[in-house]
This record gives C-alpha cells, sequence and structure tokens, in this order.
C-alpha cells in the first residue's frame, strides 16, 4: 500500500473503457487539420484491495481533451474519496477557466488546477475526521493541436513508446528517488527497500507543500507513437519490457481492448494494488464511443 512520508481477479471488475473519437470539422469544433485520437480508459481495484482508491478519466473543454489519473492515499474510503475530490476539481478548475495556447499558458494553469484540487482535497478531509489524512496522487494530460502537456505530483507516471521502446517520461516523486538522487543508495537497493512505496509528494498531504511537476516542452502526438499513463499499480507489476510487450502484441486492436489487456495482465501478475490506464493514440478510423465491463 502507497504511504506518504515526510518530506493494492476481478471480482468487482468495473473497467471504465472509453474511446473518444473527434470527427470532421464545425463551425467551433475541429478543423480538419486536426487528427483524433483513439483513448482507451480502463480502471480496477485489482485482488487484493477491497476498493478501488483510484480515479481516472477524460474530458473535453473546447479543442482540448484533458486525461487524468488520480491514485488515493489513505485507505479504502478516505484513499478514493481524495481521488474523486481531486479530479472533480481540476475538472471544475480547468472547465471554468478554460485552457489557454502553448506551454507557458497550459503550465500556468495545471499548476493553478492542482493547487486548487490540493485545497479541496484538504477541505474534504478536515470536514470529516474518518477522512483524515487522506491524500491523492495526480497526473493531467492536456492534448491540444496535437501536442501533449502534463503535470504531476506522487509518482502515477506518463510513457512514450513505440515498437522498439518505452520511455518513461515523468519521474515518480518518491522517497526512493530522492536516496538515488543523493547518492546514498544504489540502483538494486532501491528495488528491495522496505520505503520504496513511499512517496514525498500528494494533493491532500499534511507532510509536504504540493509542488506541481510540469512539462519542460510540449510531447509531439505522432502516428507511430503511443502514449501511457497509468497508476502504480500497472508498472509495480510490469516492467517496462513487459508493459511493451503486452501494447505490441494488441498493437491492431483499439485502445479501449490495449487498457483492458494491460489491466488483465497486472491482475495476473498479482494484482496487489488498484490498477488504471489511459492509452492514447492516433485513431486511423472511425470508432464509437463506448463503455466496457470485463467480464
Amino acid at each position: 500500500m502507497k504511504s506518504i512520508l515526510d518530506k493494492n481477479r476481478f471480482a468487482i471488475a468495473v473497467l471504465l473503457c472509453m474511446i473518444l473519437n473527434w470527427g470532421p470539422s464545425s463551425a467551433n469544433g475541429i478543423s480538419e487539420r486536426d487528427k483524433p485520437y483513439d483513448i482507451g480508459v480502463c480502471t480496477d481495484r485489482g485482488r487484493v484491495n477491497p476498493e478501488n482508491e483510484d480515479t481516472c478519466g477524460l474530458f473535453t473543454i473546447g479543442r482540448n481533451t484533458v486525461c487524468v489519473v488520480c491514485d488515493g492515499v489513505g485507505g479504502s474510503a478516505a484513499g478514493s474519496t481524495a481521488s474523486r475530490t481531486a479530479f472533480a476539481a481540476v475538472r471544475e478548475y480547468l472547465e471554468s477557466e478554460g485552457v489557454g495556447c502553448g506551454l507557458t499558458e497550459i503550465n500556468r494553469q495545471l499548476t493553478a488546477a492542482f493547487a486548487y484540487a490540493d485545497r479541496k482535497v484538504r477541505e474534504k478531509a478536515s470536514s470529516d475526521s474518518l477522512l483524515s489524512g487522506m491524500a491523492t496522487t495526480c497526473l493531467v494530460a492536456i492534448i491540444q493541436s496535437d501536442t501533449l502537456y502534463y503535470g504531476h505530483a506522487g509518482d502515477c507516471r506518463l510513457y512514450v513508446g513505440d515498437p522498439s521502446r518505452l520511455e518513461q517520461i515523468t519521474e515518480d516523486d518518491s522517497y526512493i528517488n530522492m536516496l538515488l538522487a543523493d547518492g546514498e543508495i544504489t540502483a538494486s537497493e532501491a528495488k528491495r527497500h522496505p520505503l520504496r512505496r513511499a512517496i514525498i509528494n500528494a494533493l491532500g498531504s499534511k507532510s509536504n507543500e504540493l509542488y506541481v511537476n510540469t512539462c519542460a516542452v510540449g510531447i509531439p502526438i505522432r502516428a507511430d507513437r503511443y502514449y501511457l499513463m497509468c497508476s502504480d499499480g500497472l508498472y509495480e507489476e510490469l516492467s517496462a519490457k513487459r508493459i511493451r510487450k503486452v501494447i505490441e502484441r494488441n498493437r491492431d486492436r483499439d485502445s479501449n481492448s490495449v487498457s483492458r489487456e494491460l489491466v488483465r495482465s497486472a491482475n495476473r501478475a498479482g494484482g496487489n494494488d488498484n490498477i488504471s490506464v489511459l492509452f492514447i493514440r492516433h485513431l486511423p478510423h472511425d470508432v464509437s464511443s463506448s463503455f466496457d465491463s470485463i467480464d
């Protein structure tokens, strides 16, 4: 189970699996040069935890698509409340303020949206003693004009991949990474460290002041690449190599199916935590929106 340091069978297999299709241009819609995207979203409680503390999904604001993954901390009701609160707050803020254009403006808005969500999580926690100590990690990606911009706090990850490699873009806000950066432990020691899942940055944390990691440059959305957002329930069970193999085995299927297969694979590998996946790529043909569940 995840913890915050001072600075886990498909019994409830309710998988949110959504495909977003941007169609032809309209008076106030997407221009002809804007490409459609196929986005699959799946989340599951895993094989151990009684409740899913993750919240993930996507929504549109004008010409922009916003994808969010939140992983709650605090146990059961508290963790799930924290992640839902943060997701709703990020959406509320961006829908109210709108999404600007370009790196500088989007980074500013992401930072402000995270601060707003941090405040909402803290307010919710202080309103109920049963929610005291709850917090959540958060990863937000905004797709605008074939460019992906992101902000994150915690250890949800963004990867960019192609048939030959899978590159981790975000850096985990973890105690282990801090020790590694300071040269206090080796990479092999990090894999066995008892606090390897402890995080040092989260929305609502009483231990640390929130810091929002934003991108230095926008990431181009290319037809020969895919983009993966996930909670630690995926990468703690599957190595980057295994994640890439699952994706490549399912490369001819839609993103909905790819997301479900990643979640299934993580559960087969142990399913010790909640698992959330958003899988993004160009849409080669029209696909209707759908919601699926795994039996």
